[in-house]
Parts: C-alpha cells; structure tokens; sequence
C-alpha cells in the first residue's frame, strides 16, 4: 500500500511537454473557477427554492465552496499576486463590496419575500439591513487582504532585490 501512495503523490516527474504544461494549467484554471461559480450559482438558487429553513440541504456545497474560496485567498496573497485585471486598492474594494451588498439585498429580499408574502416593506428592509450588513463586512475582509497582500509584495520584491 505504501508503495501505491508513494507512486501517486511522490512521482514530480512530468510527461508533460512545456506547451502541454500551458494548457494543463489553463484547464485547471478554468475548471477551478467553473466549480467554485457553478457552486455558487447553485448555492443561490436552491436557497431561492428552499430557503434557509433547509440548510442541512446546502451544507455540502457551502463548505466546499467557503475551503476553496479560502484556498484561493490564502494562496494567492501568499505569492503575492491580487488579480490579473483589478488592483488591490480601496476604489477597487469599495465597487466590489457595493456589488456583493446590492446582491444580497435582491437576495434575501426574494428569500424573506417568498416566505412571508404579507410583509413587502418588511422583506425589503430586511434586505437592506442585510445587504448594508454585508457591504461593511467585505469591504473590510477586502481592506485587510489588501493591506496583507501589499506587505507580501514588499517582501517579496525586498528578497529580490537582496538576491
């Protein structure tokens, strides 16, 4: 048995030319994001079916989805990489966090509104509540990555410099 363990995950030898080794990254790249959107478009909309009342339904899924979300965090600021397009700073954080609040406010405006028809203002301000709620948080997960990953850069571009 060990030596099936160690033929699995010792082997560092690649049969893989350069050019294959491009285009593997590239479809485990996009495979990653396809799981982790898929995941949250599923997520969405069986919560819009089911409601939180059923949580134990999507409990699989939410874990899953917050270890790779917290995978691809941490490793990234780890590196030192952000994003290929967007840069680490505070316009940035404040658009992204506005998206993530007016999303959740359309969202648990339908989920509330599904389950208690009666009470329109009610489900709306409980959106809002919500939504303003997620903003702040975002935003400042945002801001504190941010604040991390720009200490890594600088670190990392000090040890190149000493190199």
């Amino acid at each position: 048995m060990r030596k099936i363990i160690d033929f699995l995950f010792k082997n560092k030898n690649s049969n893989l030319d350069e050019h294959q080794e491009q285009v593997m990254l590239k479809i485990e790249h996009n495979g990653c994001w396809f799981a982790f959107w898929g995941l949250f478009i599923a997520m969405t909309i069986e919560s819009l079916i089911y409601g939180f009342g059923e949580i134990r339904i999507l409990a699989g899924e939410w874990i899953i989805f917050m270890c790779l979300a917290l995978y691809l965090t941490v490793a990234s600021i780890k590196n030192g990489i952000w994003d290929r397009k967007f840069k680490a700073n505070t316009t940035t954080n404040l658009i992204f966090s506005l998206m993530a609040g007016g999303f959740v406010v359309v969202f648990e405006f339908f989920v509330i509104y599904k389950r208690y028809s009666d009470y329109l203002l009610g489900s709306f301000a409980a959106g809002i509540f919500t939504g303003i709620f997620t903003f702040i948080l975002t935003f400042v997960m945002l801001e504190v990555c941010t604040k991390l990953y720009k200490k890594k850069r600088k670190q990392l571009e000090q040890e190149d410099e000493t190199e």
